[in-house]
């Protein structure tokens, strides 16, 4: 059962009177609407936020990117308000509801995911039109996430081992989400740690690898249970299946926080005064271990791919027909991990000054956006057919 179905079925039970008649069905469609509105729906603001900041860094510009970018990212602002409120309404009543349970409270990251694209972009479109005082502020909210993050790492998995212990063959994609919200806490700090004074920016990359470090040793933790659920159970519902690229997003957004964290080093400043070689050599450092690990990033997009082909692909000479896909939220999945893969394909290619990389980063980012904007209109589309929420 998909995970809109869980919800929409738990929902139901859990919000339905003892003595309620069928009547019911009669209730007001916003009050359904709004009690439908599950934590998955953030997956479309984390997509939405990571593709204003891959439109604003893709290696070759044209007039008018920028301003896209610019665009998608208040679009995404409105719809992360519009979903907080939503969100805060349906969870106002005390009574039990399904979002603290698997497999939803599996999505609860994607909120802290959104939020940390906020921050990339405020630093990105925020910073070159404004005074000093942004530069403060994106400071203030790195450090105010970093500790959110690091609460809600503890008390999550706190929660999963009582509430829901795994067994064998039971690993969820979505539980990668629980995780990304440490690990983009090292992909914020390379984003503005460049930009923020000397006095203050040591602490920021020191603290971001640290947080990539958490959130790196996690996801290897996750990904043999990952790969073990494929072994047991298959590549698992043709609507679902887009949620195999979540992993893909574990290094990649590790490649580039430990490439941005390393060229924002300040030289000849504390322990790099006393170390001057020390700077170049984790650039240097920085760079291969993100070349060792873009391979095996590959694979695991490879893999979520190739399961895919048999679905989008007809059979040839085969009258069997092929499993249907509709629009399930987890569809989000296409798009922000392989935001992470696309900016660390653009950083080794800043890094090792190679044109035909950054050509390659190009035609990802085209084709990331084409997926970002099928998304966004099978997503609209499901609302208003009443598939979704």
């Amino acid at each position: 059962m998909s995970e809109e179905e869980q919800h929409e079925t738990s929902t139901r039970n859990a919000t339905r009177p003892d003595n309620a008649e069928p009547k019911e069905e009669s209730a007001p469609k916003q009050v359904r609407l709004l009690d439908r509105f599950t934590w998955a729906n953030f997956t479309c603001t984390q997509s939405t936020g990571g593709m204003a900041i891959l439109l604003s860094e893709t290696p070759h510009q044209f007039r008018g990117l920028q301003t896209a970018g610019v665009v998608i990212f208040i679009l995404n602002l409105v719809m992360f308000v519009l979903f907080t409120t939503a969100i805060i309404c349906r969870n106002l009543p005390a009574s039990a509801n399904p979002s603290r349970t698997p497999p939803e409270a599996y999505f609860t990251g994607s909120l802290w995911l959104s939020m940390a694209t906020i921050i990339i972009c405020m630093q990105r479109f925020g910073v070159p039109h404004a005074g000093p005082w942004v530069i403060v502020a994106i400071r203030v909210l790195f450090w105010t996430y970093a500790t959110i993050t690091l609460t809600y790492n503890i008390v999550i998995f706190v929660v999963m081992f009582v509430v829901c212990p795994l067994r064998p063959g039971t690993m969820s994609p979505p539980m990668f989400l629980m995780i990304f919200n440490a690990m983009l806490t090292g992909t914020v700090a390379s984003s503005i740690a460049a930009y923020q004074p000397h006095s203050q920016r040591m602490a920021i990359i020191v603290a971001g690898i640290a947080f990539q470090g958490l959130g790196w040793i996690l996801c290897i933790l996750f990904l043999p249970l990952f790969v073990g659920n494929m072994l047991i159970n298959g590549l698992g519902p043709a609507n679902q299946r887009p949620g195999l690229f979540i992993p893909v997003g574990s290094s990649g957004y590790t490649i580039v926080a430990l490439i941005g964290c390393a060229k924002a080093i300040p030289d000849e400043y504390g322990y790099f005064a006393k170390h001057p070689t020390a700077s170049e050599t984790l650039n240097i450092v920085a760079l291969w271990i993100g070349i060792f690990l873009w391979l095996f990033t590959f694979w695991l997009f490879a893999i979520a791919l190739v399961a895919h082909l048999p679905i989008v692909i007809p059979k040839w000479g085969n009258s069997m027909s092929q499993p249907q896909m509709s629009f399930t939220l987890p569809w989000w999945a296409i798009i922000f991990p392989n935001i992470g893969f696309t900016m660390a394909t653009m950083r080794i290619g800043e890094e090792l000054e190679s044109n035909a990389i950054a050509w390659v980063a190009t035609v990802m980012t085209i084709l990331v956006f084409a997926a970002w904007l099928m998304d966004l209109f099978l997503y609209v589309k499901s609302i208003f057919q009443k598939r979704i929420m």
